[in-house]
């Protein structure tokens, strides 16, 4: 080793301090990074009040026309139906996991900035635990979520406490519904199936975000075609009870595996949601699907007891909060 070969200490000081030095910036790594967030993209940016609430940030250095990417975490900001402001993150990724921790302590302390510059009381984590098996999307949230066990770990280790966990269910045949019968179908028309999607997201206790429903009133934008896949959502109705189950196929298509990954629900009983998931089971796995992954159910609900009975848990969804 000659004179002017850097020690390893020296090595790892000069790594901490280019993490401690790198810049922050609203930009998106390589799309290839972000395999399993098909609706992220520079143009998925939402604005509230004239404010830009979507904030995809990159952790990174530059030399020269080179860019070193180090981390991405991307913050969402938005106003509940309570009228109080939060902040989610997700999407959590480390590109030199020697230095994780730095690099996730630089990524929150940004969106923890811009959470608290939009006077939110909170900040949001969605992470995976107990992880047998998963289906992408994982998240019902539009720009995704990954499983990364390290930065639950570390917002755990960041004053974030358990507010709720979720469990995902894996069944490989249809539900069978009791009771009374439940009308399932879906709406042909793109315009009217997001509006009537949309406005069960307005009057859901399952979705927490205010938002103007008369926005499904304007023309979908080139995502929505996707999005909301005439296959890939089905409304339920029962007297005055409304449901709505949006399921996506595997997203290689020689699977056949398919997850149900948003489910809302107003003015209904426990017994019309099982039947609901069963009525869109039965639907789903006509469709040519030999297994279904059912997320976002409410633990200790009459849906988990049957799924219990019929299929396996695979993985939990934990939701992390920290009050700002």
């Amino acid at each position: 080793m000659s004179e002017n070969t850097p020690k390893k200490g020296e090595i790892e000081e000069n790594t901490i301090k280019t993490v401690e030095r790198a810049q922050t910036g609203i930009l998106l790594p390589p799309l290839s990074v972000l395999r399993n967030a098909p609706f992220v993209t520079m143009f998925s940016g939402v604005v509230e009040g004239n404010i830009l609430v979507t904030y995809p940030i990159s952790l990174y250095t530059r030399r020269e026309q080179m860019i070193n990417w180090l981390g991405f975490l991307y913050c969402f900001l938005f106003t509940g139906k309570n009228n109080e402001k939060t902040g989610v993150v997700t999407y959590p990724l480390c590109f030199k996991d020697e230095y994780k921790w730095e690099i996730y302590e630089r990524l929150l302390k940004e969106a923890e900035e811009l959470a608290r510059a939009f006077k939110a009381s909170s900040l949001l984590y969605e992470g995976y635990q107990s992880i047998k098996r998963v289906i992408y999307p994982l998240s019902g949230l539009t720009f995704g979520n990954t499983c990364n066990e390290d930065f639950l770990t570390f917002v755990r280790e960041n004053q974030f406490v358990q507010k709720e966990a979720r469990p995902c269910y894996e069944v490989a045949s249809p539900l069978q519904g009791e009771g009374d019968s439940v009308h399932a179908y879906t709406l042909s028309d793109l315009h009217d199936r997001r509006r009537a999607y949309l406005e069960l997201c307005s009057l859901s206790d399952s979705y927490p975000q205010l938002f103007d429903v008369r926005i499904g009133d304007q023309p979908p934008g080139i995502m929505d075609k996707v999005f909301f896949h005439k296959d890939w959502v089905i409304f339920t109705e029962s007297g005055h009870q409304k449901g709505g189950i949006r399921w996506i196929p595997h997203l290689f298509p020689t699977d056949t595996t398919g997850k149900i990954v948003r489910m809302l629900f107003y003015n209904a009983t426990p017994e019309f949601v099982y039947n609901s998931v069963a009525e869109a089971s039965n639907l789903i796995f006509s469709s040519g699907v030999t297994t279904i992954h059912i997320s976002d159910i409410e633990e200790g609900s009459l849906l988990e007891l049957k799924l219990k009975k019929v299929g396996s848990k695979v993985y939990e969804t934990v939701y992390m909060v920290k009050d700002l």
